[in-house]
């Protein structure tokens, strides 16, 4: 809620009173802030042109927050995530258990695959 009337960086006007929200799933698929395949499934657009991890901007990435209320967790979040990955694939590789199935979203407060993401599991020789 907006407390005094205010600017928003792009311009836009806010007035005492106004509630101002946004969805985060709905950001993650702006064609002008990702381009135009914003809604395909392209980790690459995370790493420079030396396939280098490239951070993007907290402001543009909302899913922990940013400024102030920036998740606590955050950090903690990307090790676990980043030691979990390595582990498992060093040590298995992965594919659809039906290649022909569509990967359809669910969006609810957090957002599901409907009906899960059957996968088969090899190990690495």
């Amino acid at each position: 809620m907006c407390f005094s009337d205010d600017t928003l960086p792009d311009g836009f006007s806010v007035t005492k009173g106004n509630l101002i929200s946004y969805v985060p799933y709905a950001m993650g698929r702006i064609k002008s802030l990702w381009g135009e395949d914003a809604e395909e499934f392209k980790p690459n657009r995370w790493l420079d042109e030396n396939g280098i991890f490239r951070q993007e901007s907290s402001f543009k990435f909302t899913a922990f927050q940013a400024g102030p209320r920036i998740c606590l967790g955050k950090e903690f979040a990307y090790r676990q995530m980043k030691v979990f990955a390595s582990v498992l694939l060093s040590a298995f590789s992965f594919k659809m258990a039906d290649e022909n199935k569509a990967v359809n979203y669910r969006t609810m407060l957090t957002l599901h695959i409907d009906g899960g993401l059957h996968l088969l599991a090899s190990r690495r020789r």
